[in-house]
C-alpha cells in the first residue's frame, strides 16, 4: 500500500482554467490523445485523493483529468451556494475549457450526484458512467442529514477547531492512517469553517436515475467504504451497472490500492470508448398504405389517417388534400418539440409555453434529382435565450428525426427564447 501524501500538492502534472466565477484547479496524466477521463471528488476534500491512481490511470493510456470542485482543493469559490445543477453546469464548463468533447466520468459521493445531473444534462457528450459511491438517500435521510451533518467549526486561538476536524476525520473513517487523515485535515481547512456547502445541495437535490438507462454504468468502491452499505438501493437504481468491491479499500480505495483502481475503471472506460453503432429497440412501428403517388391517398393501418394527397403545383383554395412535405414538417415539429421536453428534464429546467414550427421545402439537385431541406424555429418566450440555445443543440442529439436526417439534408434552427 502507497502511503498517502499529507498534502494538496502532488507529482502529476497541475494546472489552472480560468472560469467565470474563478480559477479552477486540476490534476492531469496519461495520454492527451487517448480516452477522456474527467475525476470529480468527494465534499469536502479535493483532487488529492486521487494523486497516487493519476500515473496508474494513465499507464493504462487515458488521458486522466481530476477537478477540483469550485471552493475545494485549490479550486476558487462561487460568489453564493451552488445547487447540484449548478455545479454540473460549472463542470460542462470545466470540460469544454480543457478542450475536451465527449468523455467519461468518475465521480465520488458528492462528486457521484454531480457527473449523473452533468450525465443528465448533456448525454449526448457522456460515453461511460463510474461511480463510486453514490449516495441516493431517501427523503428521511435527507432531512435528517440536512439538520446537522456538516456542523462547521469556528477557529480558536487554542487550536482546538484542529481537533474537532480531527475527530470528524477519524470518526467518519477509523480504519485509515494518520497520514491520510492529515491530509483530509488539511483540505477541510482549506474549505474554511463552513465545509457543508457542496453536502446542502446533496441534501436538498432529487436525482432522476430513471433517464440515465442505457449509459455503460460501473459501481466501484472499497468494501469498507462508507456508502457500501446503500448497495441494495443503488444496484436496484442501476440494475444494469456492474458492482465492483475492491477488498479491504475504504473511501480512499484511489490511494490505498491505485493499481487495483485503475485498473478497474480503465477497463471500464476503454471497453466503452470504441463508438459504434447504437443498438436499435423498436418501441413502435407505423405503417401508411399510399396509392397513386403524390395525386393519391394515404390511409394509415396503425392510426385514423385518412387522407388524400395533392401535388403543391396543383394545390387550388378549394384543396382539401396535403402532401409528404407537410407531414414530414408535422412529424418533425411534434417529435422535436416532445424531445425537448426531455432534453429540459433532464436538466431540470422550465421552458414554459413552447412552439416548434417546421418548415420543409422540396428543391431540385445537380443532375436531375430531387431533395429537400427543412428550418425549425423554436420559441419559449419565457425560456432565457441561453438555455434555450443549449437545449436545441441537445434536442437534435435525441430527436430521431434529427439524428435521421443529421448529415443528409440542410436543417437551419432559430431559437426565440427571452431575456
Amino acid at each position: 500500500m502507497t502511503t498517502p501524501a499529507t498534502h494538496l500538492r502532488g507529482t502529476s502534472h497541475r494546472g489552472y482554467l480560468d472560469l467565470p466565477w474563478g480559477q479552477v484547479h486540476y490534476r492531469r496524466s496519461g495520454d492527451p490523445e487517448g480516452p477522456a477521463l474527467v475525476v470529480v471528488h468527494q465534499s469536502p476534500l479535493s483532487s488529492a485523493t486521487y494523486e497516487e491512481a493519476m500515473a496508474a490511470l494513465g499507464a493504462h493510456g487515458l488521458n486522466t483529468v481530476a477537478l477540483d470542485i469550485p471552493g475545494f482543493g485549490m479550486s476558487d469559490p462561487a460568489p453564493e451556494p451552488w445547487t447540484i445543477p449548478r455545479y454540473a453546469d460549472a463542470l460542462w464548463q470545466t470540460v469544454d475549457a480543457l478542450g475536451l468533447g465527449a468523455v467519461h466520468l468518475l465521480g465520488q459521493h458528492t462528486g457521484a450526484i454531480i457527473c449523473a445531473e452533468a450525465a443528465l444534462g448533456r448525454r449526448d457528450r457522456v460515453k461511460s458512467l463510474t461511480f463510486q459511491g453514490i449516495p441516493l438517500y431517501t427523503e428521511r435521510e435527507r432531512e435528517e442529514k440536512a439538520e446537522g451533518y456538516a456542523p462547521g467549526y469556528t477557529p480558536v486561538l487554542d487550536g482546538g477547531h484542529l481537533r474537532v476536524v480531527w475527530d470528524r476525520v477519524r470518526g467518519l473513517y477509523p480504519g485509515i492512517s494518520a497520514e491520510s487523515c492529515t491530509r483530509q485535515v488539511t483540505e477541510y481547512l482549506s474549505v474554511g469553517p463552513d465545509y457543508g456547502v457542496a453536502y446542502r445541495a446533496v441534501f436538498a437535490h432529487h436525482l432522476d436515475t430513471a433517464p440515465l438507462a442505457g449509459l455503460p454504468t460501473l459501481l466501484l468502491h472499497g468494501s469498507e467504504d462508507v456508502l457500501d452499505r446503500m448497495n441494495d438501493v443503488v444496484t436496484a437504481a442501476f440494475p444494469d451497472a456492474p458492482l465492483v468491491r475492491i477488498d479491504g479499500g475504504t473511501d480512499f480505495v484511489a490511494q490505498e490500492q491505485p493499481d487495483a483502481f485503475a485498473d478497474a475503471v480503465a477497463a471500464h472506460v476503454l471497453a466503452h470508448s470504441t463508438a459504434g453503432p447504437d443498438p436499435f429497440t423498436p418501441l413502435y412501428t407505423a405503417t401508411v398504405d399510399v396509392s397513386g403517388g403524390r395525386a393519391g391517398h394515404a390511409t394509415s393501418r396503425t392510426g385514423t389517417l385518412d387522407l388524400p394527397l395533392t401535388r403543391p403545383a396543383e394545390r387550388t383554395a378549394d384543396t382539401t388534400g396535403t402532401d409528404p412535405e407537410e407531414l414530414f414538417a408535422a412529424g418533425y415539429a411534434a417529435c422535436f418539440s416532445s424531445a425537448l421536453a426531455v432534453a429540459a428534464r433532464r436538466r431540470r429546467a422550465t421552458v414554459g409555453p413552447l412552439t416548434v414550427t417546421a418548415s420543409v421545402t422540396l428543391g431540385t439537385l445537380p443532375g436531375g434529382t430531387y431533395g429537400i431541406a427543412a428550418r425549425l424555429v423554436v420559441k419559449a418566450p419565457e425560456c432565457p435565450q441561453h438555455l434555450l440555445e443549449e437545449l436545441v443543440e441537445t434536442t437534435h442529439t435525441l430527436c430521431p428525426y434529427s439524428q435521421a436526417v443529421r448529415g443528409n439534408i440542410e436543417v437551419i434552427t432559430e431559437t426565440h427564447g427571452g431575456t
